[in-house]
């Protein structure tokens, strides 16, 4: 074998070992489990999604506590991503445990999302729908927030709800 083909052989090796070990890392990446065990970490409280907004507001009212009406849809992929990615986050489940009652809402459920949705208003998805615990709706956060940012945006909802 020559110069010139050993080193087109090398080339094409050394390509294919990159392409395949990124390839390995973007769609194979593991999941949390596995890896939290393996470093010893516990995973993140998780938040206890009640299924009906009308159940979760009387249970708001009785433990005065504020409401989080996370409206979604099933193709949405921000909603998908806020799921994995914010409301795993341990700061913000044990923030959301403590001070509200969290219902997740399907905009496209004819049962109730669907006028909770028209009711409100909400045109784009994930939008969440911060309530008082009386039920007055004192604001929204509309799209995909990071964990802190989401947090932040609680905050400042309730701060505002409160004067």
């Amino acid at each position: 074998m020559n110069r010139f083909t050993r080193m087109v052989l090398l080339v094409v090796a050394s390509v294919s070992f990159v392409f395949g070990i990124s390839g390995a890392l973007l769609f194979f990446p593991g999941d949390c489990d596995h890896t939290c065990q393996a470093q010893g970490a516990s995973p993140a409280p998780a938040v206890n999604w009640e299924k009906s907004f009308a159940g979760g507001s009387d249970q708001a009212k009785r433990g005065h506590k504020y409401i989080l009406a996370d409206v979604y849809t099933d193709w949405c992929g921000w909603c998908k991503r806020l799921d994995r990615d914010v409301f795993t986050n341990s700061s913000l489940s044990a923030y959301l445990q403590k001070d509200f009652v969290c219902v997740k809402v399907n905009a496209e459920d004819p049962q109730e999302g669907s006028a909770l949705a028209q009711q409100y208003q909400v045109t784009g998805y994930p939008c969440a729908l911060v309530f008082s615990p009386d039920g007055k709706l004192i604001g929204r956060i509309e799209g995909y927030e990071e964990a802190r940012d989401y947090i932040s945006r609680l905050h400042e909802i309730i701060g505002a709800g409160s004067k």
